[in-house]
This record gives structure tokens, C-alpha cells and sequence, in this order.
């Protein structure tokens, strides 16, 4: 019952399409350690047509979930403007070729955390976490965090929703000061409507017996498939790890 008071009613979730798909029924701490493994292994990687290789594997991944690509295209182009950043900064300094490097390299990491995101239930998460010892302080700041966020979305959402009824369409530039102070006014206003809320939502915790722990967690066990899952993401790191001491060495 905390746990749903905690998870909020909004219309738009990372996790949505969690359940529909093979790769959200694996248990979560099979997909953290098999991801784990491949994202440390992948930002180790210097040589071009491994780092390639590991783009390759983060993309077949992609597919391979059955996630919405237009769902996970919408959580990568959220990503896109840091990992452009670090790509050009690369560029700047190295040269086209690091900088597509970086690029791919970057891409590779985010891809499979996306996946991991998307097709994983919040709270499964975040329970797979604490089955690894995580501290409960980390589990639940990250839950409540996680819920924040989402409650700040939705209040944005009915300001916009509100300026438009009052027949606001935007600032016609960036140097229009009668749009920036409706903006920052809306900006002003959704933080302390989020503030508001939040506080109502704790009160409501604690009226549910909350104390600084959220229960149940779901019980889980390890299957074959999960298994197979992360033997092949080990795999495919080993040997691209392999590859790269090899060519160092």
C-alpha cells in the first residue's frame, strides 16, 4: 500500500512498458550485474572497432528487449545533449576520431541503462539494489526521488496546461521579457505547488505507518533464463576486455 502511495498516479512512467516484455519478467538483480559488467567494461575500451563492437552489442541489445524503440529513442534523446557534449569536447581536443569514438563509446554505456530503466519496474529496481547490500538510506532516497521527480512532471504538466487556457503561446524570442516572466513565474509556481504536494505525501506515508523503510519488497529467484542473461553479457564483456588487454599489451 506505501509502496502504490509512493509510485503517484502519473500518465507517463520510465517503467511503463515494463511488464509487457520478456525482459521486464528477469530479475532485477540479473539485469544490474549483467549491465554492470558490460557498462565497466565498455567505457575501458580504446581501440575503435571494439568500442564499435560494444555499440554493436548495446543496440542488438535494444532490439533484442522488445521495448518500444520509439519509447527508448524518446529516453535517448533526453541523453543525447550530454553525450554530444562530451563527443565535441573530445573533438575539440583529439579529433574527429575520438570524438565519433566517444560518441559510440557513450552510447554504448547509456543504451543498456536505458534498457535497464525502461523495462524494469521502479521498485524492482531499487529491491534489486537492496538485495545487493545497497544501503536502505540509498534505496529509499532514490524511490522518493524517483517520485519527486515524477510529482514535479505532473505540475508542470497543469501549468502549462493552465497558461495555455489563458491564451499563453510562448515568447516570440528569447529577449522577450513579458514571456520570460510568464516562464519563470510558471517555474516559481510549479516548485512551490511541488512542495505543497510533497508534504502531503509524506503525511500520508507516515498515516500509512512509514518509517523510513518502504515494504513490502517483491521476493524473486533466479531463473535459467536469467542466468543465460547475464552469462552472455559476461561473455561478450570477457572477450572484448580480452581483446583490448591483448592489443595494449
Amino acid at each position: 500500500m506505501i509502496v502504490a502511495h509512493v509510485r503517484g498516479q502519473g500518465n507517463y512512467r520510465l517503467d511503463e512498458h515494463a511488464n509487457e516484455v520478456w525482459f521486464g519478467r528477469l530479475d532485477a538483480r540479473a539485469k544490474l550485474a549483467g549491465v554492470f559488467v558490460f557498462i565497466v567494461v565498455s567505457a575501458t575500451l580504446t581501440r575503435a572497432e571494439l568500442v564499435f563492437a560494444s555499440l554493436a552489442v548495446a543496440l542488438t541489445m535494444t532490439v533484442v528487449s522488445m521495448l518500444p524503440l520509439a519509447h527508448l529513442a524518446k529516453m535517448y534523446l533526453a541523453a543525447l545533449p550530454f553525450i554530444l557534449l562530451a563527443s565535441v569536447s573530445v573533438f575539440l581536443f583529439g579529433g574527429w576520431e575520438r570524438g565519433i569514438q566517444m560518441w559510440a563509446r557513450t552510447s554504448a554505456c547509456v543504451l543498456p541503462l536505458l534498457v535497464l530503466a525502461a523495462g524494469t519496474e521502479s521498485f524492482d529496481l531499487f529491491s534489486g539494489l537492496r538485495r545487493f547490500r545497497v544501503p536502505a538510506i540509498i534505496t529509499t532516497l532514490l524511490m522518493l526521488t524517483q517520485r519527486y521527480i515524477q510529482l514535479m512532471s505532473e505540475e508542470l504538466a497543469r501549468m502549462t496546461l493552465a497558461r495555455k487556457a489563458r491564451g499563453f503561446t510562448g515568447g516570440r524570442s528569447l529577449l522577450d521579457r513579458y514571456g520570460l516572466r510568464i516562464i519563470s513565474y510558471t517555474a516559481g509556481m510549479v516548485l512551490v505547488r511541488s512542495i505543497g504536494r510533497g508534504d502531503r505525501i509524506y503525511e500520508g506515508l507516515k498515516g500509512k505507518g512509514f518509517n523510513g523503510e518502504l515494504m513490502p519488497w517483491k521476493k524473486s529467484h533466479i531463473t535459467v533464463l536469467d542466468t543465460s542473461f547475464v552469462s552472455s553479457l559476461v561473455i561478450v564483456a570477457s572477450i572484448l576486455l580480452t581483446l583490448q588487454l591483448g592489443v595494449v599489451q
